[in-house]
């Protein structure tokens, strides 16, 4: 009995003074953890802006080339690409517009879209690359048959 009540002492004071050793474990942690969570965050941040921008080029290629096989002119396919630029990218929409065609194939029935978009990082990632120049585009493609009736010769029932 006697025993058991040193030892339960002395494991007491053990513990006391493990949890005073630890007592700016804490902070030191924290000041480990947070640079490498806020760089993961900033990364995070950055790779979706850049998946939102690709899928913006994408949409506003698809639409352009839709329009354009639906019987309207190339004009309207090319206001239709600024368009769906502008109210999907905002600001960005500037720096993102790159090279876009439209060409119309009226003898293969179809229309053919091709956008190369050269991408920005827009908060600064190419500095913390060490400054470099990071060349990256977006590159889309949208291709329909025109949508006319081609009946065959007159008189002929198809």
């Amino acid at each position: 009995m006697i025993v058991s009540s040193w030892w339960r002492r002395a494991v007491a004071r053990l513990r006391a003074g493990a949890k005073r050793k630890q007592s700016g474990q804490g902070y030191v942690e924290f000041v480990v953890v947070l640079p490498s969570m806020l760089l993961l965050l900033f990364l995070l941040w950055e790779f979706s802006l850049f998946w939102w921008s690709r899928m913006v080029v994408s949409t506003a290629t698809f639409e352009a080339a839709r329009r354009v096989a639906a019987g309207q002119p190339a004009s309207t396919g090319y206001a239709v690409y600024n368009e769906v630029l502008d109210a999907g990218m905002g600001r960005m929409a500037e720096e993102h517009r790159g090279d876009f065609s439209i060409v119309v194939q009226p003898g293969m029935r179809s229309v053919r879209a091709t956008a190369n978009v050269p991408y920005h990082w827009p908060a600064g990632l190419e500095a913390m690359m060490g400054g470099g120049d990071v060349n990256l585009h977006l590159k889309a493609s949208a291709f329909f048959r025109l949508e006319q009736f081609f009946g065959g010769p007159p008189g002929v029932f198809e």
